[in-house]
């Protein structure tokens, strides 16, 4: 049986850690946006848990040590291609659309319930420390996500602001960085997303994610734009180098 499970990409904006005892119920109150060009993930039943990472210009990656297996494989053991035009580790909440990828092709095969499925995938990025919102925030998309209650899939809350404006939205990736640097309290972070609903567009939520991340030290030079982890997002024309996107209408689908 062919699968394949298209994901979109998501980049923070502002963020709230919150830590249960319950790994599922960990996550964080933010704000982010889902971005295309999607994720595409194929996968199969195989003899080992295997991910080859394929980029748009045909180079292939095998991952030999993503950590979020360690949590996956409990699904059963798969083999994925990911076909991204993005690279890992930047920001782009890619491990997440991974671990989704993973999860959902489990359940297509009839290995999991949909449920549990969600639950280990978010489960996988809480335990290797990889990142609090992109799961939840990846299988609904749709836009501007509002994460107003944290947890995986089924459990967290989000509200989805649809953006109407037809806008160019570039990224530039800078270097990587581990998310874990990411993953410290600013008090700040519940002012911004009150900010933010005040006037819920998509210039406010750039406006906002750039005070919140110079907070942390991250500094972008650039106009109407803010630095998420290792990647640079902006509202505009694309330069050379940069990477053109369009906001995620959609979460997860399945052919």
């Amino acid at each position: 049986m062919h699968l394949e499970v298209s994901i979109p990409l998501n980049v923070s904006g502002v963020w709230y850690p919150v830590y249960d005892n319950d790994v599922s119920k960990s996550g964080s109150i933010g704000l982010s946006l889902t971005l295309e060009p999607k994720l595409v993930v194929t996968g199969r039943l195989s003899d080992r848990e295997k991910i080859i990472i394929i980029r748009s210009d045909g180079e292939e990656l095998e991952l030999n040590d993503f950590k979020n297996l360690l949590t996956l494989k409990k699904l059963g053991t798969l083999s994925l291609n990911v076909y991204s035009e993005v690279p890992l580790g930047y920001g782009y909440g890619m491990s997440g659309a991974i671990s989704l990828g993973y999860a959902m092709i489990a359940y297509e095969l009839g290995l999991t319930d949909l449920r549990k499925a969600l639950l280990t995938a978010h489960e996988s990025e809480v335990l290797s420390k990889n990142g609090l919102g992109d799961v939840i925030s990846e299988y609904y998309g749709g836009g501007i996500i509002f994460r107003k209650k944290p947890g995986a899939p089924t459990i967290g809350e989000v509200e989805v602001f649809t953006v109407t404006d037809d806008v160019q939205i570039c990224s530039l990736p800078e270097s990587r960085l581990s998310t874990s640097l990411l993953l410290k309290t600013n008090e700040n972070a519940l002012n911004y997303i009150n900010q933010f609903l005040l006037n819920p567009t998509i210039h406010n939520f750039f406006e906002v994610a750039k005070k919140f991340t110079e907070e942390l030290g991250f500094i972008s030079p650039y106009k109407g734009s803010f630095k998420k982890k290792g990647l640079i997002l902006k509202l505009g024309e694309c330069g050379e180098g940069w990477i053109k996107h369009k906001i995620a209408r959609s979460g997860v689908s399945v052919r």
